[in-house]
């Protein structure tokens, strides 16, 4: 009698030290929608091309400034018809007209542009 007991306990024992089956993990939450980079801009937003005022472009956020030189740029080629445009001068242009607008904040974009596209065409 005392080898049934002895099988009862040992298979007792086995069972409790055998290894669990974990319980299936829930899935991952979804990751968060992303935040907005930027504020959202009015949907109409016109601005006069000819009368932006270089102390509006001075307020502008570096990449809104770059933005908006790329434009400027591009108004000037068009407005002297140019056929080709220097691309490795842009940045230069860039900066003598940024530097322009600080001389001469109540100028317009445009003038300071014209200024500086003309000094490195």
């Amino acid at each position: 009698m005392n080898g049934k007991i002895t099988v009862i306990l040992l298979s007792g024992l086995l069972f409790a030290c055998a290894p669990e089956t974990p319980a299936p993990s829930p899935p991952p939450p979804p990751p968060p929608a992303p935040a907005p980079l930027t504020e959202a801009m009015p949907v109409d937003r016109f601005v006069v091309i000819q009368r932006a005022s270089c102390a509006d472009l001075l307020k502008l956020s570096p990449d809104d400034r770059a933005a908006a030189a790329m434009f400027y740029i591009g108004y000037q080629s068009a407005r002297v018809r140019a056929a080709s445009v220097n691309v490795p001068a842009i940045p230069d242009v860039e900066f003598a007209a940024e530097s322009y607008c600080e001389d001469h904040p109540g100028r317009t974009a445009a003038q300071a542009f014209a200024v500086a596209y003309s000094a490195f065409r």
